[in-house]
């Protein structure tokens, strides 16, 4: 199965599939962006520009499934036991940088 998340009027989310939910995000006027992370691995940036309530998100960390993004909206194909929502937090987020060449000492030439 999937979920989709799909922003709400009045600061809301909501989840709609293997999962039935409104979730209230977790919005600070200082940062607008919080973290989501579901069952499958992923984790999600959602963005409120509360003026024009407006949401955007952005993958993070991918998961097992499929994340399909549209406008104001977020799919993620995959069976889904659970999802939380947490105000965003650079620290929570891992430094991924490019990973070292294996040495071959092992192969005789």
């Amino acid at each position: 199965m999937s979920i989709t998340i799909t922003g709400q009027p009045g600061q809301r989310i909501a989840v709609a599939g293997d999962i039935t939910k409104t979730l209230r995000v977790p919005y600070d006027e200082v940062e607008e962006r919080f973290l989501l992370a579901a069952s499958d691995g992923s984790l999600i940036e959602g963005r409120l520009e509360a003026e024009e309530d407006r949401f955007d998100f952005r993958v993070v960390v991918d998961g097992a499934g499929i994340s399909r993004i549209g406008p104001g909206e977020l799919t993620l194909d995959w069976a889904v036991e659970w999802v939380t929502i947490a105000p965003y937090d650079a620290g929570a987020l891992t430094e991924r940088g490019p990973m070292p060449l294996p040495l071959f000492d092992s192969l005789s030439g």
